[in-house]
């Protein structure tokens, strides 16, 4: 019985995995969520279409990671060539490395906006974010910051 249970989990975690690969077509943070996402440590959440139909989000991963020292650097440089071509609409660098990060990149067929969001925490630790949906930037920040 755990062995089928087993089985079913890892057939759901590629399902899963694919259809993150087809969310993220094209952006290098991918690979940050594949290469980093179920080591010890990380606290890796994917959440697609049935996430809410009042905020306009279609699919959510985020990765947090406990000790990010090591994995800081391939999430720079992922969100370097990511952040290329999106709009940046918040970004805090100290000592010239990105502190926390807002950047909407391009949208797309049928109005699907597409985020990142990055911070990097005093205590070591770093979340990375992925949202997709017709959700707009404005109702992002408040889905973000409200309190209820």
């Amino acid at each position: 019985m755990k062995k089928l249970i087993r089985t079913t989990l890892c057939c759901l975690l590629l399902l899963c995995s694919t259809t993150a690969l087809y969310a993220q077509q094209g952006l290098q943070i991918a690979t940050i969520f594949q290469k980093y996402g179920n080591q010890k440590g990380a606290t890796y959440v994917e959440l697609s279409k049935m996430l809410s139909k009042e905020w306009d989000i279609t699919h959510y991963k985020s990765l947090k990671l406990d000790k990010a020292a090591k994995a800081l650097p391939d999430i720079y440089q992922c969100l370097e060539a990511d952040k290329q071509n999106a709009k940046k609409i918040k970004e805090v660098i100290t000592n010239g490395e990105i502190q926390s990060g807002y950047y909407q990149l391009p949208a797309l067929k049928g109005n699907i906006n597409r985020f990142i969001l990055f911070r990097n925490g005093k205590k070591g630790d770093a979340t990375l974010i992925y949202i997709e949906g017709e959700i707009d930037s404005d109702d992002l920040v408040t889905l973000m910051f409200s309190k209820e």
